[in-house]
């Protein structure tokens, strides 16, 4: 049952025309009760659709998503629960696509923040908020997903990129795996740094040193991985982990359609609805919650929208080992 504005009045202990106030920033209200006022607002939920349109005069009701890669599935499943979060709410979503260009990224933001949307989601190729900061309006609402960038003052949504890595490497080792092959995305993002830092965390922990030539980084929208496979392998590598669902379906398409000769191998990766052609009994994949990552960046830049100077909130989410029973 949806809430009214009296709902939020009684919880708040203050009067309906209080709350008015509050909403359409018609008369003074002290921060304290102002406070009180938001967080009756967000414990019932009140149709922070509306909210939003009227905390801000001029709203366009429009967000903007930028994103490295629009052909990536990852991604397009994050564009897609936003844009189902943002419609809920009566917002529009415009996309950007950066291809994975600092600069691109950054015209983008210039863009979209001088007035075309009300918002920002983002997906940022960048390694530090700064550099963003730099380029918006002075407490642009801004909410990070995915990717998490250093300084950065604003909510942000992503995933544990160290706990799947590390149990699907000890997996690896676990069935006789000694010599285990790493590709890795861009060297710059916090993804890539943390899965790395797994890969090697779980080799030390079962006494085998880390060697620096079997970590290879790539560009995973344009670089083939093909050749960086096979410098993996006359390594002596029996395992190759792909640290993204990109360089993982670059692996299993090759393999499954012949054109890669080296079969002798075991790959670990990231699955999405690509990779399900693949499956098969024996394989073993790691999992992130996209779906519930970009519901709830929707969210959250619904609720900065609605209240630019609510404090900033971090949500890891957990991603996931599947095992070769849990996989199938």
């Amino acid at each position: 049952m949806s809430s009214s504005i009296r709902d939020v009045a009684k919880l708040a202990g203050v009067s309906v025309a209080t709350v008015s106030h509050v909403i359409n920033g018609t008369r003074f209200v002290s921060d304290a009760t102002r406070e009180k006022v938001m967080a009756a607002i967000d414990e019932l939920q009140y149709s922070p659709n509306i909210l939003a349109r009227k905390f801000k005069m001029g709203s366009r009701d429009t967000v903007g998503f930028v994103v490295p890669d629009i052909a990536n599935g990852y991604f397009a499943t994050l564009i897609e629960q936003v844009e189902d979060v943002l419609q809920a709410h009566e917002f529009r979503l415009v996309v950007s696509n950066t291809r994975e260009d600092a600069a691109r990224e950054l015209d983008c933001l210039r863009m979209l923040s001088s007035g075309v949307v009300d918002g920002l989601v983002i997906a940022s190729t960048l390694d530090d908020y700064n550099q963003i900061e730099d380029v918006l309006p002075p407490e642009f609402p801004v909410v990070l997903v995915d990717r998490a960038l250093k300084n950065a003052p604003v909510d942000i949504i992503t995933t544990d990129n160290f706990g799947a890595i590390h149990d699907g490497v000890a997996g690896l080792i676990g069935r006789g795996h000694r010599r285990i092959g790493f590709l890795a995305s861009i060297r710059h993002l916090n993804t890539t740094a943390e899965r790395v830092r797994a890969y090697r965390g779980a080799l030390e922990e079962h006494a085998i040193p880390w060697d620096e030539r079997l970590i290879r980084y790539l560009e995973s929208m344009t670089d083939p991985v093909q050749e960086s496979a096979d410098a993996l392998l006359d390594e002596g590598c029996t395992a190759i982990v792909a640290s993204n669902n990109v360089l993982t379906a670059k692996l299993m398409a090759a393999l499954h359609l012949g054109t890669w000769p080296r079969r002798d191998v075991e790959i670990l990766g990231y699955r999405d609805a690509a990779h399900y052609g693949y499956l098969g009994n024996d394989a073993e994949w790691l999992e992130e919650p996209i779906g519930e990552m970009g519901r709830l960046a929707g969210e959250a830049i619904v609720r900065r929208l609605a209240d630019p100077a609510a404090e900033p909130r971090q949500m890891i989410l957990k991603a996931s080992f599947l095992a070769r029973a849990d996989a199938r």
